[in-house]
């Protein structure tokens, strides 16, 4: 039996899609995401965004997937559907709730969570069946 190893390629492409997804949903999310954040509007954010911002978004999708492969070779996961359902399992215990609880205590409006985690819970649903499906083994 060949082993598993970590498919570098499956997280650069899913670290480039997370992005993508990124800016789809919050562009979709527009002004209502704007007023729930108690922000200005989009232009004055777009003007305000730091470049680190941007580099640790990356960062972070790139170590999460990186994680998320490690994890799925040591917990056997055998394709796409396995994937998805420990990916939304570790989002909804290790996330989700996590930042629900927080945003509450801190007076941050429901709305405002659900449309900050929609986005999370598409990526780590994305990213659980692309690394379930797209695995890679040893020579």
């Amino acid at each position: 039996m060949k082993a598993l190893k970590i498919n570098i390629i499956a997280i650069a492409v899913l670290a480039i899609a997370f992005q993508l997804t990124n800016v789809a949903w919050y562009s979709l999310a527009g002004e209502r995401w704007v007023e729930l954040a108690g922000l200005k509007n989009v232009a004055d954010i777009a003007a305000a965004t730091s470049p680190m911002a941007y580099i640790s978004s990356i960062l972070n999708a790139a170590l999460f997937c990186f994680m998320l492969a490690w994890l799925f070779i040591k917990i056997r996961v055998e394709n796409a559907v396995q994937g998805i359902i420990y990916a939304v399992s570790f989002y909804g215990c290790f996330v989700f709730f996590e930042s629900l609880t927080k945003d509450l205590f801190h007076l941050r409006p429901m709305m405002l969570t659900l449309i900050n985690e929609g986005v999370n819970f598409i990526n780590y649903t994305l990213a659980g069946a692309v690394l379930g499906a797209w695995r890679k083994y040893e020579a």
